[in-house]
Formats: structure tokens, sequence, C-alpha cells
């Protein structure tokens, strides 16, 4: 999943060209997906990685990986269960990673979760699916690295994303049965933004 986060134009009507090239890489498989991760946060703060995550529904992940193996414009580097990771070739190694739905699903299927993604927790732009903040923070509080994503979520928040999504991560949780290890990691994230430091540089509407 992500690597460092860094400054993107807010509100850019430009698709970010690793994303391009994932959308008509897994388009012409006609492999179903949407983009997560900081590509996907931007569509809401000022901040992105010129990586490329996507989530793939669970059904779909064991013959993607085959398939995006084969593509000469990719270089495969690992996988494991619940992720595979390519690079994209032409735009100079841009990593691409790819991420079972099950992971996140908790007490549920992965395709439970991946129906929850496309229906009600992504959104549309120039024909590209991605998750919505809250769908990012919930995964990203879910990792094993959960703490390193929570300094990305403080910085989501710095940037412009309302802290009030928050709650709806909290709402995900109960949804797939992770609450507890949710409620835990999110007093984290709102006990840093609490701290006079990090409040005095939330962008305000």
């Amino acid at each position: 999943m992500d690597r460092a986060e860094q400054s993107a134009a807010f509100g850019a009507a430009v698709i970010e060209p690793g994303v391009a090239a994932a959308d008509a890489l897994l388009k012409r498989l006609g492999i179903r997906f949407v983009v997560i991760g900081g590509q996907a946060v931007a569509q809401a703060a000022a901040t992105a990685t010129h990586d490329v995550d996507v989530m793939v529904a669970t059904d779909d992940f064991g013959k993607t990986i085959p398939l995006l193996r084969a593509e000469k414009d990719l270089a495969f580097d690992w996988e494991s269960e619940q992720l595979a990771r390519f690079r994209i070739l032409p735009l100079g190694g841009v990593p691409l990673d790819v991420i079972n739905a099950s992971a996140f699903s908790g007490s549920r299927s992965g395709e439970e979760f991946y129906r929850y993604l496309v229906e009600e927790g992504s959104t549309g732009v120039d024909g590209v699916a991605y998750a919505t903040p809250e769908v990012v923070w919930y995964t990203r509080l879910l990792t094993k690295r959960w703490k390193a994503y929570a300094e990305k979520i403080v910085t989501n928040v710095i940037d412009g994303v309302d802290a009030g999504r928050l709650g709806r991560v909290e709402e995900i949780a109960r949804r797939f049965g992770t609450e507890e290890t949710i409620r835990l990691r999110l007093e984290y994230v709102r006990t840093e933004l609490s701290r006079p430091d990090i409040a005095s540089l939330v962008r305000r509407p």
C-alpha cells in the first residue's frame, strides 16, 4: 500500500498517469477494481502518491494475478494471499499493488466487502471508481503498520479532509465486525488531532 505522500493539485480533474495506466490495463483484462489508498484520498485532499493501489473482488483475486504477470508492461515483484505487487514499466516502475478485498472484510466475506465498496464506499471520477476517504482510513487502520498509516490520516485531515469522516470509519467497522480493533486505533488518531500543534494546522471550512 501507500508509500510517502506528497502535495498534489487539490481537486485536479486530470487522472494521474499511474491510475490511467492501471485503469486501461485492468479494464482491458475485464478485472473489477476500485482505486484505494493515497490516489483515492487525493480526490478529497491535497495529498497523493504516485504509486497505485487497487482493490479487487476476492473471487477475482486468484485469476487476476496470473493475468497481470503475463502483461509485458508490468514487472511482478511478489505476492501473498492478500496482496500482489507489480511495477508499471512504461512509467518508470510506478508501483501497482493489487489487494484482495477479504483482507478488510472482518467477520463477513471478501465479496461482501467488495460489494459495499462498489455500491456505497466509492465515487466515480472520469470513469474510474475511487474509494472514499473513510474507506481508505478504515483499511489503513486494519493493517499491521496501522500507526504509520494513522499519521497519514492526520496529514489528510491537515490537508483538508473533514475529520468528521472518522465517525464513518466506525460505522464501517461495526458493519464488518472489526469495531474493537478500529475503536482503539481511532482513539490514537483523535488524540493526535487534538494536540495543539496539530490542531492549529488543520484547515477550516
